[in-house]
């Protein structure tokens, strides 16, 4: 509910500047509509000034912005009615959402008939903590490599993944530290991090390539990837991946920007 509100309120934006566009337009548009007559051999343009007139008056091909604009003219009227309408029937739905918000109702319950309930619908916080009280298993692997403690309370193997924790718990969003993730063929990998997107309900994985100078580190991980792609995790639809060398340090600054702009935070 709270993707579909955004997305109304971004439409309710963009109509409203339609509507104020074309009625910025139909203030200064030339007088009268305009007749196209297309035969075989070519396209006849005039010009309608009265009421009943269905002939007009014959506009020279060379006055062409006098024809584009009574063309524009036409579609920004028509534009203007379809707009008014849409965005009245977007205002009356979105005071609908406020009023009756199905999501809403199972967080309004009393909390000893939460305990006693299970939400049918949830809202956005009610999905973050049903998505972290779920179960999870954690990699094995190395453990004594684990040894820079986030702000959460957990270990993880390198500095900058300390600082991409810190800054996912600062951000307040929803992550787990190389939880496993059963592929397709059956193999099991552990991305470095798992996150939840509540509002659009999308889970993201995110691998931060750290050492990309060592070409086994980059051999093994360009196999992961391109595992990845087989099991329909790819970059720009569920899969992030941040990097850095010894000549290009991890950039957490840019990092940052690009995650608070695609969790809206």
């Amino acid at each position: 509910m709270d993707e579909l509100k955004k997305e109304l309120l971004a439409r309710k934006d963009r109509l409203e500047k339609a509507i104020s566009s074309a009625e910025s337009f139909l203030e200064s548009a030339p007088f009268g509509s305009l007749r196209i007559s297309k035969s075989t051999d070519c396209t006849r343009y005039y010009l309608i000034t009265q009421k009943g007139d269905t002939n007009g008056k014959y506009i020279h091909a060379k006055d062409r912005p006098l024809i584009c604009q009574l063309a524009q003219k036409d579609y920004a009227k028509k534009l203007l009615a379809e707009a008014r309408q849409e965005l009245h029937d977007t205002e009356v739905y979105l005071r609908g959402i406020d009023k009756h918000n199905s999501e809403s109702v199972y967080s309004k319950l009393d909390p000893k008939r939460q305990f006693l309930a299970e939400p049918i619908l949830r809202n956005s916080d009610e999905r973050i903590r049903y998505w972290n009280s779920l179960p999870y298993n954690i990699s094995s692997y190395e453990p004594d490599e684990k040894i820079y403690p986030t702000k959460r309370g957990e270990l993880v193997r390198s500095k900058s993944e300390l600082l991409i924790a810190d800054m996912y718990y600062d951000l307040g969003i929803p992550y787990r530290y190389e939880c496993e993730l059963k592929l397709k063929n059956g193999k099991v990998k552990y991305p470095d991090f798992t996150l939840y997107h509540s509002s659009r309900r999308t889970v993201y994985y995110h691998e931060h390539l750290g050492c990309l100078d060592d070409d086994a580190y980059r051999a093994r991980n360009m196999r992961k990837l391109r595992l990845y792609e087989d099991n329909g995790i790819f970059p720009g639809k569920n899969l992030l991946i941040s990097w850095e060398s010894e000549s290009f340090p991890f950039n957490i600054q840019s990092f940052r920007e690009q995650i608070k702009e695609l969790f809206d935070v």
